[in-house]
């Protein structure tokens, strides 16, 4: 299919970016990746009157270091944070989340803030940045505001962004020192959104955690979240009975609750492209075992990298 008919406009600079977006209304969007956004488009899921491309604005795809924490311009391309030698050093587990992104192709198109502004349920860098506690810059008719990424996602496919802002930036603060991370994911195969994602940072003094952060993606109302098992994990050393029961709580908090006319869609979605069995995947009690699965993975994977 091809997408209905629209109105193309350049931005060079962010001023020219937020005035054409107050100039052409609620109905325009902002043209970054375009991975998802024309995608659909070609299958008439999304009609905007007016794309609105930034990829000209040389100043959005930057990646830093700036007193300690990790800053990513929005333009920033998953396979630019993939491979950045400057993620990799400061914030590994961005670049470990950045390399599980759809397919090569993709990850050379799409961007970080088109990705966060999206807020796809299985978005990797979404459950990062909830775990980092990050900071998206965003700039509209009123000015710059930072909005923190535990207020940023609000719902399936939702955030605090308003129609006419758009992200600039994204700022990872640093992680105490001696913290490790972690992140995993299940997919159906590999460039498949995942069912459920997770993300750990653990840090640990004298063989024990002292502390432990866990943040899982599409277990919840279309938004990452931050789980409080994580929490009694402090000043324990993480034996197979502390994990089993870690496990267990992790399952028991999460709810994932997909809306009844979206989860009919998803099984509906999921039987005609991967048969019938994989249906139950939409159902909560095997995402439940799924979010504690891949909490204890990864959780223990950052408690052991920390340790050494």
């Amino acid at each position: 299919m091809k997408p209905a008919p629209f109105k193309y406009a350049r931005a060079t600079t962010v001023d020219e970016a937020v005035a054409a977006l107050a100039e052409y209304g609620p109905e325009a969007r902002i043209l970054a990746g375009g991975q998802s956004l024309l995608q659909e488009m070609n299958l008439r899921q999304t009609r905007p009157t007016h794309l609105i491309d930034i990829n000209a604005i040389e100043s959005l795809d930057d990646i830093r270091e700036e007193d300690g924490a990790l800053v990513i311009g929005a333009l920033a391309r998953h396979r630019a944070v993939e491979s950045s030698d400057v993620v990799r050093r400061v914030q590994p587990v961005l670049a470990d989340a950045a390399s599980r992104i759809a397919h090569f192709q993709v990850r050379n198109r799409g961007t970080l803030g088109g990705s966060l502004a999206q807020n796809n349920p299985g978005g990797e860098y979404g459950v990062v940045a909830l775990l980092l506690d990050a900071e998206i810059r965003v700039v509209g008719p009123a000015g710059e505001r930072t909005i923190p990424a535990r207020d940023f996602f609000t719902g399936h496919y939702e955030t605090a962004l308003a129609r006419d802002e758009l992200v600039t930036e994204v700022r990872f603060p640093a992680l105490p020192p001696g913290t490790r991370t972690a992140f995993d994911e299940l997919t159906q195969r590999h460039g498949h959104l995942p069912f459920v994602s997770a993300a750990a940072a653990v840090r640990v003094e004298g063989g024990a955690v002292a502390e432990a952060r866990l943040a899982l993606g599409n277990v919840s109302k279309g938004v990452p979240v931050r789980v409080a098992a994580g929490d009694s994990l402090a000043g324990r050393e993480l034996t197979d009975d502390v994990l089993d029961a870690f496990e267990q709580a992790v399952a028991a908090e999460v709810q994932p609750d997909l809306a009844a006319d979206e989860a009919a869609a998803y099984v509906e979605g999921l039987g005609r492209v991967l048969g019938r069995r994989t249906m139950e995947l939409a159902g909560e009690d095997y995402r439940r075992r799924v979010a504690g699965v891949l909490a204890r993975r990864t959780v223990q994977t950052a408690y052991e990298n920390a340790g050494r």
